[in-house]
């Protein structure tokens, strides 16, 4: 299970993204072993019913970000490690060079970004027209951007601010 980098797709296996998350979740408390991190998972691999590109999302919530200074290194020996010097996020990619598995963000729990993946996700599980408005979007996004992911992602913004704001 995973997506041949830069393109898209869209599939329904969300009891293997379920299972897929558990056993990440497990090699990241592992890694975190004793460490007071909040482990969800987000996206559209968490919402039951709903196409996703066949890659997880993972959100670590984190209360101190300079507590992962520590794990950097082990960190990159299971993943491709993406750091912003100006930012609350650290992401890990599971990938191999030609297909991703899974997207780990791991993110200060008081920042925007962290608590909008949780209510994002939040309310699509709770709004079944939200998330058939949602779908025939990327249905959509998908026909003009299968070769794009970049691009695919992008323009799902707009939608997901709209919910983010009206609910």
């Amino acid at each position: 299970m995973g997506l041949i980098n830069e393109t898209v797709a869209l599939e329904s296996s969300y009891e293997l993204w379920k299972k897929m998350y558990e056993d990440e979740k497990n090699i990241l408390m592992n890694i975190f072993k004793g460490e007071n991190f909040i482990y969800q998972h987000v996206g559209s691999t968490s919402i039951k019913g709903l196409l996703a590109k066949p890659i997880v999302d993972i959100v670590v919530g984190v209360h101190d970000m300079n507590k992962l200074d520590q794990y950097l290194d082990i960190l990159k020996t299971i993943y491709t490690v993406k750091c912003n010097s100006h930012s609350d996020e650290i992401l890990l990619i599971k990938e191999n060079n030609v297909e991703t598995f899974c997207l780990i963000h791991v993110l200060a729990t008081n920042s925007k970004r962290y608590i909008d993946l949780i209510k994002f996700r939040d309310i699509l599980n709770k709004n079944p027209d939200i998330v058939k408005e949602y779908e025939k979007l990327k249905i959509e996004l998908l026909k003009k951007y299968a070769n794009d992911r970049k691009l695919y992602t992008k323009s799902k913004n707009s939608f997901i601010q709209d919910v983010l704001n009206n609910m």
